[in-house]
């Protein structure tokens, strides 16, 4: 009898110790597995621990209108998404640091982006957009490591101080600079070899874009911002006017040169160019806005599985209501279809599009009581969460002419549905940048004040 219920025990025992071994390997698989890829978002997928980083592109220096320097705030994922406005950020002095690296002070700081170095990102990109210079901040120690100035051009080709956007390659091998250009004139596309093991950053070439604006159907041809695809041959480039520019990066150390593969035209991809983002299956997507004045606003998506053999399909293109279209993410929902979640800069909507039949499918506005008018910028989205800056009273690129003192500058944190159709948010979810210790001029005769704080760039780095 006691040895029949010694047996009994043990089996019981091995059954018990099996179950948890195969709960353990599941949950292990799952966190292997787990976590929205970087080119679309499930909500109903968990997320891998991340950092929200966004610009704050008014200066820090002294005067009145705190011309030069900048911020960049950075949130933990978990402590932003829970509750936003009880986030504490960690705060980089962009004059400080920028001292302390020995690069220059800069202006503008607008575009931050992370580069593709696996498990996990190590560096940003930061463009700043008023002083032509690229900064390269490492993630970990939060310092600047690089600097380039691609005021010039490479030997003298051109480039202005207008950087608008610099974006990491794939394989991380170079960096492509857009550089819109002068006011009136045509801009630029600068390549920076880059090395992040060893923080070696060499300005290897520029491409003058003058050259394209008769294909272009415009009367400059003003880069905005660009992608590559994910072998890091192409970087498809939006377009100020309208239109999209394919370029044939070259090689990364600048012997083989940037080309031109493929020009849109302005009657195919209509708009003012704006972001780009890379889908699965070989596809670019990008919006075409109307910007502060009004017109009509786009979404396209490329097929770029041919661009290596030459081939360049005309895109898919998808009206959207609103206007100025701008921060552009992509959502898989509970049955696995992706769609694309549009923020309306001007208008404060958000409109969600089904890219299996490429229709919009809903339209959401973002104005509540506690933010009347968010402006809503650039996006990203991790799981169900869909990060957004809120532009500044005062803003300091695109929309200069849209004041408000409704405004509440900062980053917002929408929850998506799972069937990427609606978005909720509460007062909470509003991680504020304010500046109470930075504040400028508003209004003509009352002499009051306002925060300078103006946010535009935003990006998700995974830790």
């Amino acid at each position: 009898m006691n040895f029949r219920l010694l047996s009994i025990l043990l089996l019981m025992l091995v059954f018990v110790t099996a179950l948890a071994c195969q709960d353990t390997n599941e949950e292990a698989s799952s966190t292997v597995s787990s976590g929205p890829s970087i080119l679309s978002s499930s909500p109903a997928s968990p997320v891998s621990s991340f950092e929200v980083w966004a610009v704050d592109q008014s200066g820090t220096s002294a005067g009145p209108e705190f011309e030069n320097g900048g911020l960049i705030y950075i949130w933990d994922g978990a402590e932003i998404s829970q509750n936003a406005s009880e986030a504490t950020p960690e705060i980089i002095d962009l004059v400080a640091a920028a001292a302390s690296a020995g690069c220059e002070t800069p202006k503008k700081p607008h575009m931050v982006l992370a580069n593709h170095t696996s498990p996990k990102a190590s560096h940003v990109v930061l463009a700043n957009v008023g002083s032509g210079t690229t900064f390269f901040i490492n993630v970990d120690s939060r310092e600047i490591v690089g600097c380039v100035n691609t005021v010039g051009g490479f030997n003298g080709a051109g480039g202005t101080a207008n950087t608008h956007a610099s974006t990491a390659s794939v394989d991380n091998s170079m960096v492509i600079v857009a550089n819109i250009g002068a006011k009136g004139e045509s801009g630029f596309l600068h390549k920076i070899q880059t090395d992040y093991t060893n923080d070696d950053y060499n300005f290897v070439g520029t491409l003058s874009l003058d050259q394209f604006s008769s294909k272009l159907g415009t009367a400059v041809a003003r880069p905005i911002c660009l992608e590559f695809t994910a072998d890091s041959k192409f970087a498809y480039v939006t377009m100020a006017g309208g239109g999209l520019l394919v370029v044939d990066v070259g090689s990364a150390d600048g012997t083989t040169p940037m080309t031109l593969a493929k020009v849109y035209d302005k009657d195919t991809v209509p708009g003012i160019g704006c972001g780009v983002a890379r889908l699965s299956g070989d596809r670019i997507m990008t919006n075409g806005e109307s910007g502060a004045k009004g017109g009509d606003d786009f979404l396209y998506v490329f097929d770029a599985s041919k661009a290596d053999d030459g081939e360049f399909d005309d895109p898919v293109q998808i009206e959207l209501p609103g206007e100025d279209t701008h921060g552009a993410v992509t959502c898989t929902d509970q049955n696995g279809n992706l769609f694309a979640v549009t923020s309306m800069r001007v208008s404060n909507d958000v409109n969600f599009i089904d890219l299996q039949t490429n229709e919009v499918v809903a339209t959401q506005s973002m104005a509540t009581s506690f933010s009347p008018d968010p402006k809503p910028d650039v996006a990203h989205m991790v799981g169900n969460k869909m990060f957004i800056a809120l532009r500044g009273h005062k803003p300091l690129t695109a929309i200069g002419s849209l004041q408000s003192a409704d405004r509440t500058p900062g980053v917002a944190v929408l929850t998506i549905s799972e069937d990427c159709k609606s978005l909720s948010w509460e007062e909470k979810d509003l991680a504020s940048m304010t500046d109470s210790n930075r504040t400028i001029p508003f209004g003509l005769t009352d002499g009051s004040r306002i925060t300078a704080a103006d946010p535009h760039g935003l990006d998700i780095v995974r830790k």
